[in-house]
């Protein structure tokens, strides 16, 4: 229990603005854009290690910022087990953690991940939207709108969205 009290702590803490670690990025929740170091599905996950899909592994900060994408309000990273996550990684240490949505398997189709969220704009292949999410588009995806609300279907095996529709 005490364990448990002492994580949301740190969490509350680091919410409030937590650094990298290099001084250059910091993670602030206030919908400016956070681009991922990586991103992947979670395969295993403990509060010293986190594996996504591929064996790609990293050791965990122990202020560890842990946030939904949706609304920015902090989350239990061991819950992300089997979810498609994106990290802020210095020197092979998470320092964020942002749960983008879990894998949707349906026979007979590849999996994907849905996003739903406020498009600001797309840039240099990445849809950035007004809660801060960043994610890379696959080649020639096109966003049905300007700015405004669309839906990201992402291919957590590539980590790419391979399509933004209207919701």
């Amino acid at each position: 229990m005490k364990a448990r009290l002492s994580v949301w702590l740190v969490v509350g803490l680091v919410l409030a603005g937590c650094s990298r670690g290099d001084g250059d990025d910091r993670v602030v929740l206030d919908g400016s854009p956070r681009f991922p170091d990586v991103e992947g599905v979670v395969e295993r996950i403990s509060l010293e290690r986190i594996t996504l899909d591929g064996g790609r592994s990293y050791d965990v900060a122990p202020d560890l910022a842990s946030f939904s994408t949706y609304d920015l309000a902090a989350t239990p990273m061991l819950h992300r087990r089997g979810q498609y996550v994106q990290l802020g990684v210095d020197d092979g240490t998470a320092e964020w953690m942002a749960g983008i949505g879990v894998v949707v398997r349906a026979p007979g189709k590849a999996p994907v991940v849905y996003f739903n969220g406020s498009l600001q704009r797309v840039h240099d292949g990445r849809a950035i939207f007004r809660n801060g999410t960043v994610l890379r588009l696959a080649k020639g995806v096109k966003s049905p709108v300007e700015a405004g609300l669309v839906r990201a279907e992402i291919d957590p095996a590539r980590h790419v969205v391979r399509a933004l529709v209207l919701p």
